[in-house]
C-alpha cells in the first residue's frame, strides 16, 4: 500500500517467560512470533517497516535482516516511548502509521488492511483495533464517547471502578495520520502508576486537539491474543494450528483430527492427502497429491511425492519419490533421497545416502553414507559398516543387486550391479555379480584371516 509505514514494537524482554531468549524469537506454529507479524505487514507492500528493539536487541536486529530497519529503545520507558525512537524515519512522512506488536502471532494482513482503510475512509486522527471481551483483565479500556468515537485508552492499573468493567479493549493495533501522531507524541506525560509514557496517552491527546478517533471491533477476538507467558504461547499456538488445518482442508486436504495434528504454518500439502491423528509436520515440507502420512509420523523440512504412505516414523531434512511406503518404526536422517515406489520397512534407519527406485529395504536394518540402485532388495539385518572410528566411508550398491539376510557392508565396498549375495555375509571390497561366498570373499576370507592371527 501507499503512503504505509509500519512500526513494531518488540522491545520487550517478556519477563514472565523466564527465557534467555527475546520474547518475540519465541516459536509459535514453526516460526518465532515476530516473523508471523512481519509476514502480515509485508502483506500490504509498505514503504518501510521498522522494528523497535530493546532487550537483546543484536539477536532482532540480526533476525530481521533486511526485511525492516532496526532502531533500539535503550531504556524501557513506554509504548510512547518506543515510537519515539522511529521519529527520525517519520518525520517527513505524510502518510499511515501502523503501530503494532510483535508478540501477537494470530494477526491477519486482512484485519490490518480493513484498519488502514478505515482510518483513510474518514479521515480520522487515528483507528484503534479494538476488541471485546468477557474477562478483560489485563487489558487497557477502550472508553468512548456518546457519538461512538473513542474518547480515551486507559491501561488497567489505572483504570477507576467504571473504566474496569468495560468489556471493550485496546489491542495495542493502530493507524495513525503521521504527523498528528508525532504531535501527540510530543506532549505524551509520565504521570500514571507505572511512571511510563504510554502510546495509548496519544488517544486523549489527540482528542483534545480536536481530532477524532475511531475504533474497529475485530470479528475473530484470537486475532489479538498477545503473547506474555508460556500458557499463552501454547494458546496461541492450539489458535494457530487449529486455522493451519483449516486452511489445509479448505485446500482439499484431509485431517482426521486437528486437535492431535501439529501441522506448520509453512508447510505444504497436495490435494486428497490425508493426514492421520499424531502427526507433526514442522519447517519447510513440501507434500505430494494422495499421500498417507501417519498415524505417528514426524515429518520435518522434507520434500514428499505424491502417492506415499508413512507409518510411525520419522523424516527429516529428506527427499522421497512418488508411491514410497515408510515405516513403520523408520528413521529416514538428514542428507537421504528416496526413489519413487521405494519401501522402507520396519526398524530401518537411513541416513545421507541415495536409495533407488524401486528398491526395498525392509526390515531391520541400517544404511549409511550409501548409494544403491534401482530394483535393489537388501535382506533383514542389513548393515552398512560406515565408520572405522575416524571416518565416514561410502558404500555402493548397483542395481538389481540382492543381498541376503544378515548382510554386512564394511565400507568402502561396492557391490557391483545384478549380484547376488547369500545370507550372513560380510563384505568388502569390489564385489562382482555372483555370490562372495563363491567367489571367497567376504566372510569366508574374513574368518582364515582371524585363524592366521
Amino acid at each position: 500500500m501507499k503512503d504505509l509505514v509500519a512500526v513494531i514494537l518488540a522491545a520487550g524482554q517478556g519477563s514472565r517467560m523466564y527465557s534467555g531468549l527475546p520474547k518475540v524469537l519465541h516459536s509459535v506454529a514453526g516460526q518465532p512470533m515476530l516473523d508471523h507479524v512481519l509476514e502480515s505487514i509485508e502483506a500490504l507492500e509498505p514503504e518501510r517497516i521498522i522494528v523497535v528493539t530493546g532487550f537483546m536487541s543484536e539477536k532482532v536486529r540480526e533476525h530481521c535482516g533486511k526485511r525492516a530497519v532496526c532502531v533500539n529503545q535503550d531504556r524501557r520507558l513506554g509504548t510512547a516511548h518506543a515510537v519515539r525512537q522511529a521519529i527520525p524515519h517519520l518525520n517527513k512522512f505524510k502518510g499511515d502509521v501502523l503501530v503494532t506488536v510483535g508478540d501477537t502471532p494470530l494477526i491477519q494482513t486482512e484485519t490490518l488492511k480493513e484498519l488502514i482503510k478505515r482510518r483513510r475512509a474518514h479521515q480520522v486522527a487515528a483507528t484503534v483495533l479494538t476488541t471485546e471481551l468477557d474477562n478483560p483483565t489485563g487489558y487497557g479500556r477502550v472508553v468512548r464517547n456518546r457519538d461512538g468515537t473513542v474518547r480515551k485508552i486507559v491501561e488497567e492499573k489505572d483504570t477507576n471502578v467504571y473504566e474496569a468493567a468495560i468489556k471493550e479493549i485496546n489491542t495495542g493495533i493502530y493507524v495513525f495520520d503521521c504527523q498528528k501522531m508525532l504531535e501527540a507524541l510530543r506532549r505524551v506525560g509520565n504521570k500514571n502508576a507505572q511512571k511510563e509514557y504510554y502510546l495509548t496517552d496519544t488517544i486523549e491527546i489527540l482528542g483534545r486537539l480536536n481530532d477524532e478517533v475511531e475504533a474497529m471491533v475485530a470479528d475473530d477476538p484470537t486475532e489479538i491474543i498477545g503473547v506474555n507467558s508460556r500458557g499463552d504461547l501454547a494458546r496461541a499456538e492450539a489458535f494457530l494450528r487449529r486455522r493451519i488445518a483449516a486452511a489445509v482442508m479448505e485446500q482439499g486436504v484431509t485431517v482426521i483430527d486437528p486437535a492431535t495434528t501439529y501441522i506448520d504454518k509453512q508447510v505444504q500439502i497436495g490435494r486428497d492427502s490425508v493426514i492421520q491423528p499424531f502427526t507433526i509436520l514442522q519447517g519447510r515440507c513440501k507434500i505430494g497429491e494422495a499421500c498417507e502420512i501417519g498415524p505417528h509420523a514426524h515429518v520435518r523440512d522434507s520434500v514428499i511425492g505424491s502417492g506415499s504412505n508413512f507409518r510411525y516414523c520419522t523424516i527429516e531434512e529428506a527427499e522421497v519419490g512418488d508411491n514410497v511406503s515408510v515405516g513403520p518404526y523408520a528413521n529416514i536422517r538428514p542428507g537421504t533421497r528416496v526413489g519413487s515406489d521405494a519401501r522402507i520397512g520396519t526398524f530401518v534407519e537411513v541416513t545421507r545416502s541415495s536409495v533407488g527406485d524401486s528398491t526395498d529395504i525392509l526390515h531391520l536394518s541400517y544404511i549409511g553414507d550409501a548409494e544403491i540402485g534401482n530394483r535393489a532388495s537388501l535382506g533383514t539385518g542389513s548393515v552398512t559398516v560406515n565408520y572405522d572410528g575416524k571416518r565416514k566411508l561410502p558404500t555402493k550398491i548397483g542395481d538389481d543387486v540382492f543381498l541376503g539376510t544378515n548382510t554386512k557392508l564394511v565400507a568402502p565396498v561396492e557391490v557391483v550391479a545384478g549380484t547376488r549375495v547369500a545370507h550372513d555375509e560380510i563384505l568388502t571390497g569390489k564385489i562382482g555379480s555372483v555370490s562372495p561366498s563363491a567367489s571367497g570373499t567376504s566372510k569366508t576370507k574374513a574368518r582364515a584371516a582371524r585363524k592366521r592371527r
